[in-house]
């Protein structure tokens, strides 16, 4: 008796999904349906660029019972809020400053294989990306609806049959998918020699430091363009070099939410002024040696440090 009712409450859930048999695992699959017990978690992250390099950083997703159709039918079952009991709740994928392109996409699931369900029916759960505003990383809001198709498990109880995984508000079956993005901006360094008696091509010494922090670690690069060339700033590890008047150099793609900071060595004679201009910001006094960060407000711009060596001679 036990059996027939198993056999029938796995034809009503294979009609009701409109899969033929339970054997249809990989077609299932890429159509937001999985047979079984876990549901994947996919997460993309948008990089195409291998020179630039990616936070290391954990994103965490969170399930949750859907209470907003408990109490309707849908394919002739009954939709519940779902069961947490025994779920846990929360999963992440991690990325570290050595993943590149190759590593972009990564998976993980949630499992629902010792959840303790009441009866046959759909559960509804919404899945969402938790947002843990980090600086320079645009998180994926999208949710997702869950449904669990729960049927009797042999030897007794309830067991899941199929998940099922939408858009919210959406009618398409497609697996979940959460994208992200991380962002960068431009550092110039410049030098200007001004004054009676300036120095035009006098070369004037410089260095540079990348603060190591938890999202880029010491040891990692970033590339700058020096003279026509890319070379490597390995970040907490002092990076010297020279520049003359009307010279620079570029940090093309620094990250969001790295820390540097510009110290130039004493020229006797000289006078020594520097502002820093970030995006459409207007110009403001830079302090050599002062640690600055890069922030939000400046996806997609240059910031701009200006050092200018002022020799007055007085006769």
């Amino acid at each position: 008796m036990k059996k027939n009712k198993l056999l029938l409450a796995t034809a009503i859930l294979a009609t009701a999904l409109g899969t033929a048999s339970l054997n249809q695992n990989v077609k299932a699959e890429t159509a937001g349906v999985v047979t079984g017990k876990t549901l994947p978690i996919t997460k993309s992250m948008i990089y195409t660029d291998n020179e630039i390099l990616m936070p290391k950083t954990t994103f965490t997703f969170t399930i949750e019972p859907d209470t907003t159709a408990s109490g309707k039918t849908k394919d002739g079952l009954e939709i519940k809020s779902g069961e947490t009991t025994g779920l846990t709740t929360k999963a992440i994928v991690s990325y570290d400053n050595t993943d590149k392109e190759s590593a972009k996409n990564k998976t993980s699931n949630f499992n629902f294989e010792t959840v303790t369900f009441s009866g046959i029916g759909i559960y509804r759960y919404t899945v969402s990306e938790q947002n843990d505003g980090i600086e320079g990383i645009q998180y994926d809001g999208k949710k997702w609806t869950v449904d669990v198709y729960v049927g009797n498990k042999e030897g007794g109880g309830f067991e899941p049959k199929y998940v099922v995984s939408k858009e919210v508000n959406s009618d398409v079956k497609k697996p979940i998918r959460f994208e992200n993005s991380f962002k960068t901006t431009s550092l110039k360094i410049e030098k200007q020699v001004t004054g009676n008696t300036g120095e035009l091509q006098k070369d004037f010494n410089f260095t540079l430091i990348l603060e190591a922090s938890a999202l880029y670690e010491k040891g990692q690069v970033v590339k700058i363009i020096q003279d026509g060339q890319t070379k490597d700033v390995v970040i907490g590890q002092e990076y010297k070099f020279t520049l003359h008047d009307h010279q620079s150099i570029m940090l093309a793609k620094l990250p969001i939410g790295i820390s540097y900071k510009l110290t130039e060595d004493k020229a006797d004679g000289y006078t020594t002024t520097a502002t820093l201009k970030e995006g459409e910001i207007d110009a403001k006094e830079y302090v050599l040696g002062n640690l600055q960060k890069t922030t939000n407000l400046l996806t997609k711009s240059l910031s701009q440090i200006s050092v200018t060596l002022k020799f007055q001679l007085v006769l």
